[in-house]
């Protein structure tokens, strides 16, 4: 009888390796202080330079030597109570109806989502006229940009310390930073609450609550509002709506999918009130009117625009929902290893993303009423060309590996990525 005793064989790096994973964990904490930083003083330079008035993109900012002017115990407290309203919102049983979500990665379980977005910005709308009819100066929050930057900062942080403390030992990667930074958790929630879900409905509601705010802030002194601020006002506030009313397409976001939450999630939906809302600040400061022949060729644009995008996600969520729905009967498509099929006609037969193509001329018509002396507005569609270009490298890469051959055949067929005929 052999008695020899089994040995565990555990695994030891060698010294070379061990330095490859140093460096790399190093560039990667180097990566994230930049962006940490970048991102927070980029919000802190937008708020600037809607406070002054100081549009150029290369004038130094001017920020004020008060610390006063950077905090009070009042906005944050009013910013805090507001974020709370946003919570009970969501968890209350009203206002839409209760879904799963996709099932989480190697589980079989499906997060359930209150669909109420479009139910809750109504109320904030409702709450804004209101208080506005009510006497109250909400046109203060205007005034106490800087002071609202900050508190909105100091929560996040204090989010992001707190998800970092509450994710399990095992989940994370050893380097606190990057953990801090990139979150370690998915989908942080608390029964049916989901802190990323609802922070995200949060900021794009705070976007329109800013736009609102820019155009009482333009009836000030006897003023009125441009023809143009309210056109640019409107087309913000369709494309959210319409976001909100067909809710279930957030739940396949990446944003919401891929994206786990920590700092870096946390302050890129902080920029949205404050960053998006740069187009209807510069038109109420300085009281620019597109001719109107320059706008009726604006809102054409921007109606193709939304053509595009209704369009084509209606056509991806319904051949999610039922590929053999009978409006898919004569479209072409390719079969994949996984049983799932990829679509060549329709608006998915034109370029393989028509739905960033839309977002970019809907946001493209945000900045082009603001005319072509100021390059600030046009920064918002220049970040998002970027960040969709990567985006679709990123989706690109996931789907040949899940794809393989079908995938190329798809890439093929389908020769565009974003921009039929030009990229």
């Amino acid at each position: 009888m052999d008695t020899t005793r089994k040995r565990t064989m555990i695994y030891q790096p060698t010294d070379q390796e061990k330095q490859v994973s140093t460096k790399e964990s190093t560039a990667i904490s180097k990566s994230a202080i930049f962006f940490t930083l970048f991102f927070t003083a980029w919000i802190f330079v937008i708020v600037e330079k809607c406070i002054t008035g100081n549009w150029s993109i290369l004038a130094v900012p001017r920020f004020p030597s008060d610390i006063n002017s950077y905090f009070d115990i009042k906005t944050f407290f009013i910013l805090t109570v507001w974020f709370v309203l946003q919570c009970i919102l969501y968890i209350l049983p009203v206002g839409g109806e209760l879904v799963d979500g996709l099932q989480i990665k190697d589980s079989r379980i499906r997060l359930k989502y209150r669909l109420n977005a479009f139910f809750v910005l109504t109320i904030n709308i409702i709450g804004f006229f209101i208080a506005l009819l009510s006497g109250i100066q909400v046109t203060s929050v205007s005034d106490k940009l800087l002071q609202m930057t900050t508190s909105g900062v100091l929560l996040i942080l204090v989010f992001s310390i707190l998800l970092y403390i509450r994710a399990g030992i095992s989940a994370k990667t050893g380097n606190c930073f990057n953990d801090w930074f990139n979150g370690v958790e998915l989908n942080p929630r608390w029964g049916l609450f989901d802190l990323k879900y609802v922070c995200f409905r949060s900021g794009i509601i705070g976007w329109i609550l800013m736009n609102f705010v820019n155009i009482a802030k333009a009836f000030d002194n006897g003023n009125r509002p441009s023809v143009t601020l309210l056109i640019v006002a409107g087309f913000q506030l369709i494309y959210v709506t319409d976001y909100f009313w067909f809710e279930d397409g957030i739940l396949v976001s990446r944003d919401i999918v891929h994206e786990h939450l920590g700092y870096n999630l946390l302050v890129q939906f902080l920029m949205i009130p404050f960053c998006f809302a740069v187009q209807t600040r510069y038109l109420m400061m300085t009281k620019y009117a597109l001719p109107w022949y320059c706008l009726l060729a604006v809102m054409i644009l921007n109606l193709i625009g939304y053509w595009i995008y209704r369009g084509s996600n209606s056509e991806k969520n319904n051949f999610r929902k039922n590929p053999n729905d009978p409006q898919f009967a004569d479209y072409e498509v390719i079969p994949t290893s996984t049983g799932k099929n990829l679509l060549v006609s329709g608006w998915w037969g034109i370029c393989r993303h028509p739905n960033y193509l839309s977002d970019l001329i809907i946001s493209l018509t945000y900045a082009l009423p603001t005319g072509l002396t100021c390059f600030l507005p046009y920064l918002n569609p220049l970040f998002l060309f970027v960040m969709l270009v990567g985006r679709e490298r990123i989706d690109g890469d996931e789907c040949s590996r899940r794809y393989g051959e079908a995938w190329q055949t798809y890439c093929h067929r389908v020769k565009y990525r974003i921009i039929p005929y030009v990229y």
